[in-house]
């Protein structure tokens, strides 16, 4: 009964939480390119796509807790229990890689990521659901929930994909508009984009087997308990 109430209670808060983006905040765009895509230009950030990603992967995971199973080892696991554990293996790692990679930023120097006229009419709440609370829940979800990872070369392949597809993304808006979406490009010469990339990308397949040990250590330690409670039954 738990998982379900966590699941929808999060889907809820998410979607309230893009509503509120969507119905109250004008920021101000980086370029006039920008003001004609949805969602008030937001899926130029990697953080709504990871957001996205995240509410898509907790609403599969509520349908899962009503139709699916939760079981830890199921003889034959439903359909939607694996698009969930799918989806599992590229949301964690890109929530842990945008928490860490925006906040790191942003201690730096805030201006290269949340500059002063964005952070000004931002709510520290919403700024904290996209970037510190996508963390937080993704942790959690690993912590209580049973999953089983696509093969490590599979789910590598996934998570570079999703990686490079905003990559390229993220060029064709700067050849349309001449600006970057994110300020922090505009400092950074060609060479050190280059290897801005290639760190992201390594660190994000890192974060992929990170998580994917972090999953098996958590099923090893949860299954050791039951065999030892069953025993002193």
């Amino acid at each position: 009964m738990l998982l379900p109430l966590f699941h929808i209670s999060v889907v809820s808060f998410y979607v309230y939480s893009l509503w509120y983006d969507q119905q109250y905040l004008d920021l101000p765009l980086p370029a006039k390119g920008y003001e004609v895509m949805p969602y008030k230009g937001r899926l130029m950030f990697l953080t709504m796509w990871t957001f996205i990603l995240q509410t898509i992967y907790f609403f599969v995971s509520f349908l899962n807790d009503l139709i699916g199973s939760n079981d830890a080892s199921p003889k034959k696991r439903p359909l939607i229990r694996m698009f969930k554990d799918a989806l599992f293996g590229l949301a964690f790692p890109m929530a842990i890689y945008v928490g860490i990679s925006f906040w790191s930023i942003y201690h730096f120097d805030k201006e290269l990521i949340f500059p002063e006229k964005i952070a000004k009419i931002f709510p520290p709440w919403l700024n904290h659901t996209y970037h510190s609370f996508i963390v937080l829940f993704i942790v959690l979800e690993l912590i209580f929930t049973n999953k089983t990872y696509l093969s490590r070369k599979v789910g590598l392949v996934l998570a570079f994909t999703y990686f490079v597809s905003y990559l390229v993304w993220m060029h064709i808006l700067f050849e349309r508009t001449g600006v970057w979406p994110y300020p922090i490009f505009n400092v950074l010469n060609l060479p050190a984009r280059l290897v801005f990339f290639a760190v992201s990308i390594a660190g994000g397949l890192y974060l992929y087997i990170v998580g994917e040990k972090l999953n098996s250590f958590v099923s090893t330690s949860c299954k050791k308990k039951v065999d030892v409670k069953q025993k002193r039954r």
